[in-house]
């Protein structure tokens, strides 16, 4: 069987590995938590396209909480890369070894386990960041994967100084005020060690490397599409989002990361879409049927606007490439039916 990950991800890679531009690669020590999760196996990916050439990191740390997934088993075998099956809500992460880069992306991007583990939730965007942190080498890098959601409530398209209108109440509340309290901690060890890190506000992105049992409303959508030959809504769908594909988010991300001038970033797509409009195009796609409800009301508990504004972004690095959302679902779609 083809591998699907050399398949779908590790080739879109090519548009933006350049062993000149990352030359500084050479010989450094990367640690990614969540390594199997959407954007980590992207990073996966960026890491072992550079682990091909003479500019080679010398070491990459993977650590993921779950099985890895058949597909990446080859890693095994990779001698640049190590791999450590961790629950880092469960158990201290303890290393000898300091590291270059850290890309913290372990912290429960599904609203499904972010509402059931809130207490994890809130322990991997907060204190996880510290024990990390020490395991960071001096003028080393820290990505911290943070969230749109954090804007929660507002109207338009928030910049990097908005905050949303939430409240400690709210069932979201330990997923959006943790993403904020690991911000702070952040910035205040800044302030106090001088530390380089990155903190990624990213919204709604979508893509090959999902795994089954995802239950954000675009895979829902598609495996509902492709099971039941039937797409149905739970409210009306008039909730919007600004949807991201996966390599278009990966490309800023990176950028940030290596070359960003400031801490904190917007990453986010161009367009809005509802969900109701989301389920007509898969439906159109898988070629199934498309059912609205009747249901006036929405699911007040999730945003009914996600969207971010990518000014800053596009001051430093030009306005993102952004590929056809259609022709990115349609890959998406592909990515699926893999799985099911």
């Amino acid at each position: 069987m083809e591998n699907i990950f050399k398949k779908f991800i590790y080739t879109e890679i090519d548009e933006i590995y350049n062993s000149t531009k990352y030359k500084f690669l050479k010989n450094k020590e990367i640690l990614i938590t969540g390594a199997t999760g959407l954007l980590g196996q992207y990073f996966v990916a960026f890491f072992l396209k550079a682990s091909e050439g003479k500019n080679k990191p010398k070491n990459i740390t993977l650590l993921h909480k779950s099985e890895i997934p058949k597909y990446l088993n080859f890693l095994k075998k990779n001698k640049s890369f190590k791999l450590r099956k961790i629950d880092l809500a469960e158990k201290k992460f303890s290393s000898t070894k300091k590291y270059d880069y850290i890309i913290h992306l372990a912290t429960y991007g599904q609203p499904k386990k972010f509402l059931d583990e809130s207490l994890k939730t809130f322990f991997l965007n907060t204190s996880l960041i510290e024990d990390l942190i020490l395991h960071l080498k001096n003028r080393g890098i820290f990505l911290f994967l943070s969230s749109s959601e954090i804007y929660f409530g507002l109207k338009n398209k928030p910049k990097e100084d908005s905050i949303g209108k939430i409240n400690t109440n709210m069932n979201r509340a330990a997923y959006i005020f943790s993403k904020l309290s690991g911000e702070t901690f952040l910035n205040i060890y800044k302030r106090k060690h001088s530390l380089n890190f990155k903190s990624i506000r990213l919204c709604s992105a979508f893509g090959p490397g999902n795994k089954k049992d995802d239950s954000r409303v675009i895979y829902e959508l598609i495996k509902k599409g492709l099971i039941t030959k039937k797409i149905s809504l739970q409210d009306n769908g008039s909730a919007l989002r600004s949807y991201v594909y996966i390599l278009d988010a990966i490309k800023m991300i990176i950028n940030i990361m290596f070359f960003g001038k400031h801490n904190t970033y917007n990453v986010g797509g161009k367009n809005l879409i509802s969900i109701k409009k989301l389920g007509l195009s898969i439906s159109k796609i898988l070629k199934c049927s498309f059912k609205n409800s009747k249901n006036k009301k929405t699911n007040f508990s999730a945003p009914q606007l996600a969207s971010v504004n990518t000014e800053l972004y596009k001051k430093e690095f030009g306005p993102p490439d952004y590929k056809s959302f259609n022709k990115s679902l349609k890959k998406t779609i592909e990515w699926q039916k893999t799985l099911y």
